[in-house]
């Protein structure tokens, strides 16, 4: 049955195929790799597994786009839902330590020899489940519920996403983006929203709207300058949505909040790899 779910999906086409898992075939064969070369290290012993390397990835790639809870998938795969909790982990576990689905980094935003032009940074909130403890702490004023939020920093000109942090909630971005230690070469510009007012502190080459207040309304020349800007950080909006694809950063986050950074970077990090695809 589930060697059925695998051959079908390969008949699809490609935009289908990325319908259905979020993904484009070429990035998936580039998980399988890592995956069989992950199960040919292994020590074969014990009972077999009830899903092969193939199989595994399809399971895991179901759970981020879909985000269906564990006893449904193992209900549709044939196999128990902790079977399910610890494929998906294992999977995870070996395509981030594989170093072939990860991201540039913070490093690279200060390196000599690839100075980018435009850097944009904007934050994202995913809701997650009430917690029993230090829920002030996780509770988002403009939310108005409880929330993971996610910085995403993308390079303008290819939209490719550099680097990623997370945080509780409440967290203001600016207060996020000055604690994940990103440090930016000199001649990179930096774009922002509102919520960045005060980032040149941090970064003399920065970018934000201009504010009006009751005293000093925007004069027209403001306000054309607050469009252009808007139209060119609008690409990191596009980014932010391509990762909501997977609704595992879009809907109720029900698991363990320790995994969430794990799974962000990932699903940057593939998502990286469409863009690329596309482009």
């Amino acid at each position: 049955m589930s060697h059925d779910r695998l051959e079908r999906l390969r008949q699809l086409n490609r935009t289908r195929f990325k319908r259905h898992t979020g993904i484009y075939p070429e990035t998936f064969a580039e998980m399988e790799i890592v995956l069989d070369q992950r199960e040919r290290s292994k020590k074969k012993s014990g009972r077999p597994p009830a899903l092969n390397a193939s199989e595994q990835l399809l399971l895991t790639l179901e759970f981020w786009r879909e985000y269906r809870t564990f006893a449904h998938l193992g209900h549709d795969w044939n196999i128990h839902e902790t079977t399910v909790q610890r494929t998906v982990e294992r999977v995870e576990t070996a395509l981030i330590q594989s170093g072939e689905f990860r991201l540039p980094g913070r490093k690279s935003l200060k390196q000599e020899e690839n100075v980018f032009q435009i850097i944009a940074v904007d934050a994202a909130e995913t809701p997650c489940e009430r917690p029993t403890s230090q829920q002030r702490r996780w509770y988002s004023g403009k939310k108005k519920r409880h929330t993971l939020k996610t910085q995403v920093v993308i390079d303008v000109s290819t939209r490719m996403i550099l680097c990623v942090a997370t945080a509780f909630g409440s967290m203001h971005d600016l207060t996020l983006f000055r604690q994940s230690g990103v440090q930016i070469h000199p001649e990179t510009a930096l774009i922002g929203d509102a919520g960045y007012q005060g980032i040149r502190q941090h970064h003399g080459h920065s970018v934000t709207p201009h504010k009006a207040t009751k005293k000093a309304p925007l004069t027209p020349e403001q306000r054309q300058q607050n469009r252009e800007l808007a139209s060119t950080r609008l690409r990191v909006e596009h980014v932010i949505r391509c990762l909501k694809i997977f609704r595992v950063l879009k809907d109720i986050y029900r698991h363990r909040r320790r995994r969430f950074s794990l799974r962000v970077n990932l699903i940057a990090a593939v998502c990286n790899r469409s863009v690329a695809g596309v482009a």
